[in-house]
């Protein structure tokens, strides 16, 4: 199976065009669906600029640094927030492509709080990196990600 997955995101940076000389920024590092895409990257042999809310906090980051660690690739943490305008740049200084898979998570939302706590970040997190993408003379190619719970509801 880890064959496979290998091929799968080989086929993907082939199909992609993805320059692997250079790096590629993962936002969200930390977060689930961003740990298997970081995970993949690195053991493709990417540079992975990963930026997080608290770079100095090893104890949240050692998964990654293990997995880069293990692996032909390399992994950088910067410091970013999703609500503050400008904080990805230096993440994405050099990258090809940036790979947006942050979103504010909050499992007990209350009810009536679902824009303000959830859409509204989302949508103003996800304009802030399109935002510094377009500034960022290097970025080719943004790719968006969503899970299930960008439509999960409280039935």
């Amino acid at each position: 199976h880890e064959e496979t997955q290998n091929i799968n995101i080989t086929t993907a940076i082939i199909a992609m065009n993805i320059d692997t000389k250079s790096p590629v920024c993962v936002t969200g590092a930390t977060g689930y669906v961003a740990g298997v895409l970081v995970k993949e990257l690195l053991e493709a042999g990417l540079t992975v600029h990963a930026p997080v809310r608290d770079p100095s906090n090893k104890e949240k980051l050692t998964y990654l640094t293990d997995i880069a660690d293990a692996s032909s690739g390399t992994i950088t943490f910067f410091k970013a927030d999703l609500l503050d305008q400008g904080s990805y740049l230096e993440s994405m200084q050099g990258c090809s492509v940036v790979f947006h898979t942050a979103s504010p998570f909050i499992m007990a939302v209350p009810k009536g709080k679902e824009q303000e706590m959830l859409l509204d970040p989302a949508v103003k997190g996800t304009q802030n990196v399109l935002k510094s993408a377009a500034e960022t003379s290097s970025v080719k190619r943004v790719v968006l990600t969503s899970s299930v719970y960008a439509v999960a509801v409280d039935a």
